[in-house]
């Protein structure tokens, strides 16, 4: 895939400190003296703390509602995504470990930027991910928004061939493969702010069952996204069955 970010910004990224570390740091929160049955990965935004998740209380209000699946928080900043090392150390440090311990299903879900980590993921490991979940994703370029809408939506949408290795572009080529799949498109869940800055969302929304998509009044903040995570508990949506596969 082409690269996400200029060469030209490494020289920030390293006086900023998002140095890369291999493996990835991470924090587990998990259910039980064994491992659960269900784990699920949480990427958070640019900019987070690597305490974010722990912080913002996510697994404490997931265990009010009853959720007894581990969770794997990895400390996927803004450096992993622009040296393209996202994937790779998400792939050897956390999925593979995951599968050796025997967990039936690994979902993820991610805010912001995390959302499309989530997606990106999805995108290269399509028979590993059982559920993506949302929150106010960042979704890529505008004008690759204003194209889909152009064509009358996403299901109306094709990627042309010369933007295959863009990701702007083949995030939505994943999101259609999912959103046109009678089964697929029950595994997919987005919530968001009505008035968040971040555009694309309601373009996906029309692409997915009405039920699987949260909306509430509010903007691109730490307690909205937290709100819309305990709702989504709260409306049932973290019941497993099934799992995303490629077609």
């Amino acid at each position: 895939m082409k690269p996400f970010f200029s060469l030209l910004i490494l020289p920030f990224l390293a006086s900023c400190g998002l140095y890369i570390d291999k493996p990835i740091k991470m924090s587990e929160f998990l259910a039980g003296d064994q491992p659960a049955k269900h784990l699920v990965i949480l990427l958070s935004g640019r900019g987070a703390t690597e305490s974010y998740f722990h912080d913002q209380k996510w697994v404490s209000i997931a265990r009010e509602h009853g959720s007894d699946v581990d969770f794997i928080a990895p400390y996927a900043h803004f450096g992993y995504y622009a040296r393209q090392q996202l994937i790779p150390r998400l792939h050897e440090d956390v999925i593979l470990p995951a599968k050796r311990k025997g967990y039936e299903t690994i979902s993820i879900a991610g805010i912001s930027m995390g959302g499309l980590g989530c997606l990106l993921v999805s995108n290269e490991f399509p028979d590993t991910i059982d559920r993506i979940y949302l929150f106010s994703p960042y979704l890529g370029k505008d004008e690759v928004h204003e194209e889909i809408k152009a064509a009358g939506g996403l299901m109306n949408w094709d990627i042309k061939s010369n933007d295959a290795k863009d990701w702007n572009y083949f995030i939505w080529r994943r999101l259609k493969e999912i959103a046109t799949d009678p089964i697929l498109k029950n595994k997919i869940f987005l919530a968001y702010g009505k008035q968040d800055r971040l555009r694309g969302h309601n373009l996906l929304a029309r692409a997915l069952p009405e039920k699987s998509v949260i909306t509430i009044p509010g903007e691109h903040k730490d307690v909205i996204f937290t709100r819309l995570w305990g709702l989504m508990h709260q409306r049932g949506l973290f019941k497993k069955s099934g799992k995303i596969v490629s077609r």
